[in-house]
């Protein structure tokens, strides 16, 4: 890409912050280096919108009905002309739409300009779900993952519009030498008790119920183990884990700690780290343990086998089973060396694979493809 700056709409619009939320804050902070300048359109509230003011990226705002939802269709008119209102103002060269949910939206407040949109799939979809969120229609689709790929063309995407782009984190920003004293002091966990720890947003996707029922397991044989719940989400949701952890007789256990930045520190304070979800694009959370050489215990679906390497850096289970979810935690916890290990090789892995400079020109190296793309239709239809 050349040195004239070119403008970037990224569309997200929820104002939570989770992982695909930390993910855009990172490209934010590294594209105005490369001589590209971002514009966020995103809700007016929530924390999302106050960092990017804080990051110094200009920002605009949009209403984002949900658009599948029948109470919402009234809203959806006004909502596309704010859009497109925006997009005809500033005049980006490309639009990012970072997550499919605001692709309807914004390919209908698009219509007409000359402008490229990509959209990034950041979870585990059915090749329904590409078509009913007009996912072929995009110029360029970014898979988060191999699994996701494939659902991708089986929905009609076009396999040369598919990207595979897994997400990466910033080493500089791992602790060197990182203590979870403080952090376990802080929340009244032991210092020597075992802690499981899992960061993700609370939905019933992320399986935080079937790792409760894997705790209740492991307290049979060890009464003092506790686990982290990292994250904020659905509360409805939330107050079934609270309940499910009192009927599980695991009060006192389980330490919901919301929404951490940095997620560092929390993971410093665990042993094993445990992503059992039942659905996942990819999961940059395992991204973030592993570079704290956590060793981690997952699930098989979708993107994560991406990330863990089973018996290499962590160990893998089939999802929605509490008890194999246990069994492979206890297995880890009776090992010490064997921790220790898997800690290091899951570091390795990603400081080979998943670092946000391969992430980052990966990225941009598609954007140039496009704007050129772009270009070159502009010149030969002037000609």
């Amino acid at each position: 890409m050349d040195r004239r700056q070119e403008m970037v709409a990224f569309v997200h619009g929820i104002g939570e912050i989770g992982g695909a939320e930390r993910e855009l804050l990172v490209y934010l902070e590294h594209l105005p280096r490369l001589s590209i300048q971002p514009l966020v359109v995103c809700p007016a509230e929530g924390p999302l919108s106050k960092r990017v003011a804080a990051l110094g990226i200009h920002k605009q705002h949009v209403p984002f009905p949900a658009w599948r939802k029948l109470l919402e269709w009234p809203r959806r008119g006004e909502a596309v002309r704010h859009l497109r209102r925006v997009i005809e103002q500033t005049g980006p060269s490309l639009v990012h739409v970072n997550d499919i949910w605001w692709l309807p939206q914004t390919l209908r407040a698009v219509k007409g300009l000359p402008t490229s949109i990509l959209c990034h799939v950041r979870q585990e979809i059915q090749p329904r779900k590409v078509r009913r969120y007009e996912l072929p229609s995009a110029d360029v689709v970014f898979a988060v993952s191999r699994d996701v790929e494939v659902s991708l063309k089986a929905g009609g995407v076009k396999p040369e519009r598919i990207h595979v782009l897994h997400s990466g984190i910033d080493l500089a920003r791992v602790p060197a030498s990182p203590s979870g004293a403080e952090f376990r002091h802080r929340h009244g966990i032991p210092p020597a008790a075992p802690l499981l720890g899992t960061v993700a947003n609370l939905f019933p996707r992320k399986g935080y119920d079937v790792m409760l029922r894997a705790l209740s397991v492991l307290r049979r044989r060890r009464p003092g183990i506790h686990y982290l719940i990292v994250g904020t989400g659905d509360s409805g949701y939330e107050q079934m884990l609270r309940s499910l952890v009192q009927s599980l007789g695991l009060g006192g256990h389980v330490h919901f700690t919301g929404f951490q930045d940095p997620v560092y520190p929390a993971l410093a304070a665990m042993d094993v780290y445990v992503h059992p979800a039942i659905m996942e694009g990819f999961g940059i959370a395992l991204l973030e343990a592993m570079a704290m050489a956590r060793p981690v215990v997952a699930t098989t679906t979708g993107g994560v086998p991406d990330i863990v390497v089973h018996e290499e850096t962590g160990l893998l289970v089939a999802p929605g089973d509490p008890e194999a979810l246990a069994s492979a935690v206890g297995v880890l916890l009776d090992d010490a060396s064997r921790l220790a290990a898997l800690g290091k090789a899951g570091r390795q892995r990603v400081e080979r694979l998943f670092t946000v400079d391969a992430m980052v020109s990966k990225l941009t190296a598609c954007y140039a493809d496009v704007i050129r793309e772009r270009s070159s239709r502009v010149q030969g239809a002037l000609t």
